[in-house]
């Protein structure tokens, strides 16, 4: 599966928020994979709700989970996204 645009965005997030290394971030990864549980899961689907302002179906709705790989959520993620929008969706650290 090929990955969707917003996977540098999320393998950043997760670098930033979860302090994952980031050369053990791939598309075919999962969740459970990286050491990280549903409250991951959640959290990182609360914090594009918040900046994108767009509200997510459940987790469970979605059929994603801890198992899910990264290219599958990113996939999710981007399917939510009104048709053209564009990254940047989680915002820069600013230096």
């Amino acid at each position: 599966m090929t990955p969707s645009p917003l996977f540098d965005e999320v393998a950043d997030e997760l670098v930033k928020v979860f302090t994952v290394d980031r050369d053990a971030i791939t598309p075919d990864v999962t969740l459970e994979d990286l050491g990280l549980d549903s409250l991951a899961l959640l959290e990182l689907t609360v914090r594009f709700e918040d900046e994108t302002g767009i509200e997510l179906p459940d987790t469970d709705d979605a059929e994603l989970g801890t198992r899910s790989t990264l290219a599958e959520i990113c996939e999710a993620l981007q399917q939510a996204l009104p048709a053209g929008a564009a990254a940047p969706v989680f915002p820069k650290e600013v230096s």
